[in-house]
């Protein structure tokens, strides 16, 4: 998989994650997820974005998912869903969610659409920014219904920008936020308040990165 090989150490993963997923990998060896924890051998990766708005009984999650390959993020095969309890009151939390995420009415956190999710994704790699904060909510709620997280192998868009950047000009503090990783490195940011837009440009962020270190290398 040429498009992970150069910087596999970003792949994120503590020990109690590495832990964490090879207990999830032996309690699901019998059941149909068995094939999210085997090993990918394809070109694609998957760039995931996922809001989170609290509320009184259980938080609203938004995620959108995008493909990509070595030279394009394939926007039309995306999978964007907006999971929370339908009895939820609309408040005024909840309509700006709507109208900041675009994506969609409620749906219940069942595992039909939990597994509609997983898998889209499959077993292929995930690419986002600060995926280990951005997913914590989602891997609980995955945990509980499907009785795993999410497996994939996974890179943190946010930490490959601040090694390069730390590479090219070290005397340069990195950017913190995704705005101005994308200013930094010239990425379009047109529609990143939704999660479909913000997916696309952590995509698009991440090829980026990619032609900058192989031209460098």
């Amino acid at each position: 998989m040429r498009l992970l090989d150069r910087h596999v150490t970003l792949f994120s993963g503590s020990l109690r994650t590495l832990l964490r997923r090879e207990s999830d990998r032996r309690r699901c060896a019998d059941s149909p997820y068995a094939w999210l924890f085997q090993p990918y051998m394809g070109e694609e990766l998957v760039s995931l974005a996922c809001t989170v708005t609290p509320t009184q009984s259980s938080p609203v999650i938004s995620l959108a998912a995008v493909v990509l390959s070595q030279q394009q993020v394939h926007t039309s095969r995306a999978f964007v869903i907006t999971l929370g309890s339908a009895k939820q009151p609309e408040s005024a939390t909840l309509r700006r969610h709507h109208l900041l995420c675009e994506a969609g009415a409620v749906l219940p956190p069942n595992s039909d659409n939990l597994s509609a999710l997983v898998e889209f994704i499959g077993n292929r790699p995930i690419v986002g920014w600060q995926l280990e904060q951005r997913l914590g909510a989602l891997n609980a709620l995955l945990s509980k219904r499907l009785n795993f997280a999410l497996p994939n192998a996974q890179v943190d868009v946010a930490k490959l920008h601040q090694r390069q950047l730390r590479r090219l000009h070290p005397e340069v503090e990195a950017p913190s936020s995704f705005d101005q990783a994308l200013a930094c490195w010239q990425v379009p940011a047109m529609g990143v308040q939704s999660v479909l837009g913000e997916a696309t440009a952590s995509a698009l962020l991440y090829m980026r990165l990619q032609r900058i270190m192989a031209q460098a290398a």
